[in-house]
């Protein structure tokens, strides 16, 4: 019993090395959309109102 104990522990942390990579490149990806995301709603121009008047 406490073999398969042992080798359930293992099997999870070999698991755990090899997904690590993964988590992080899927962390810093989503923080790089957020922040390309953050900008471009920062940086927009506004639209000049005479031209919001026009399309109405």
């Amino acid at each position: 019993m406490q073999e398969k104990k042992e080798k359930f522990s293992q099997e999870i942390s070999a698991a755990e090395l090899q997904l690590r990579p993964l988590v992080v490149i899927v962390v810093a990806a989503k923080l790089a959309v957020t922040a390309l995301l953050l900008t471009t709603v920062q940086l927009s121009p506004p639209a000049p109102p005479q031209q919001i008047v026009a399309l109405r």
